[in-house]
């Protein structure tokens, strides 16, 4: 008796907070994604090694970007969601398809009601380089990584952006630079 009555009141909370959470009012649970260009996409390294001297080397490329967001609004203008922001795209030095982006907390500060409205981002966390060439040796280390961003609801659920990611990764003892820039194409959920 317990259990049934356990599960039919967390089915009851999962069902209620669904419900008010995709009211078609920017508050409450937000799910979103968007696709996108990456005009730039770059990794740099410039590190001095004893005995070996000074290692450089960098690679910027134009790619795909990618987005997706799961978090809550507290009111029509503010939400604080979970991020991940990256790129992918063809690289020369390594023969490969490369990844990079930043995935972490970030907030979204609204101008204007759903549909026709300014938006401002920031955030931070992790930022990751996926490299098999590398990566097959010893594993690469995420480093810290920044977001900012700003662009436009264009219409309930449908926005236009453009977010600029830059942090750090290391691999051995290599310490490697990464920017990159998504103009994205996202809907939200709400």
């Amino acid at each position: 008796m317990k259990r049934t009555l356990l599960t039919l009141t967390i089915a009851t909370l999962l069902f209620a907070s669904s419900a008010l959470g995709f009211d078609g009012l920017r508050k409450g649970f937000v799910l979103g994604g968007g696709l996108g260009f990456s005009p730039v996409a770059k990794w740099s390294v410039d590190e001095s090694i004893p005995g070996f001297g000074t290692l450089k080397g960098d690679e910027s490329k134009t790619g795909v970007g990618a987005q997706l967001l799961i978090g809550y609004a507290w009111d029509e203008s503010n939400m604080i969601v979970w991020e991940s922001n990256v790129t992918a795209y063809e690289s020369e030095d390594w023969d490969e398809t490369l990844g990079q982006g930043i995935g972490g907390a970030s907030w979204y500060h609204y101008f204007g009601l759903p549909g026709k409205s300014a938006f401002t981002t920031v955030g931070l966390g992790v930022y990751i380089w996926d490299n098999s060439v590398l990566s097959d040796l010893e594993e690469i280390d995420p480093g810290f990584g920044l977001l900012f961003g700003g662009g436009y609801e264009f219409a309930r659920h449908w926005q236009v952006g453009g977010y600029l990611s830059f942090g750090k990764t290391s691999w051995v003892i290599l310490d490697f630079e990464h920017v990159h820039f998504n103009i994205l194409v996202s809907g939200v959920a709400f």
